[in-house]
């Protein structure tokens, strides 16, 4: 049986517009694995589009553990907007709830991160993304790399 969480994100990430239009920044050298409750899995841009695919990738840029509740309520957003995404996943790592929790480790340096265009999807989000972090006091992207690097 395939992973629900899998499938749930290869979908988003193929048909979503704003999953697309937040992807648009990213190097083809972007890759993230996802460790599923059914799985190790993988984001890339490798073929210059987003693509989610079953395995773990090798020397990932980040590795973001994504139960089910987090996946379900990612995808299930109805909405175009970037900044309405990029506020909810922030809002899931903060969470405390283990069950929709997404926990966060970045394993590559603050240069790769840039180089391979994150920080272009943060700016994709916009001004909603921007003062949703600065309420949480976050005052720059390098401080919101900082914070992911510690566990939040």
């Amino acid at each position: 049986m395939a992973d629900p969480s899998l499938a749930s994100l290869r979908a988003f990430f193929e048909t979503a517009p704003a999953a697309r239009k937040a992807t648009r920044p990213l190097a083809r050298g972007a890759r993230v694995n996802l460790a599923l409750d059914d799985g190790p899995a993988r984001f890339t841009m490798a073929s210059g589009a987003p693509a989610v695919e079953a395995g773990a990738a090798p020397d990932p840029d980040f590795t973001l553990t994504l139960p089910a509740g987090a996946v379900e309520r990612i995808t299930g957003l109805r909405s175009d907007d970037v900044g309405e995404f990029g506020v909810e996943f922030f809002r899931l790592v903060i969470e405390r709830d283990p069950a929709v929790k997404v926990r966060v480790k970045v394993d590559a340096s603050t240069a790769r991160l840039l180089e391979h265009g994150y920080l272009g999807v943060l700016a994709v989000g916009g001004m909603k993304v921007g003062w949703w972090l600065l309420k949480k006091g976050v005052k720059n992207p390098k401080a919101a790399i900082d914070r992911l690097r510690n566990g939040v």
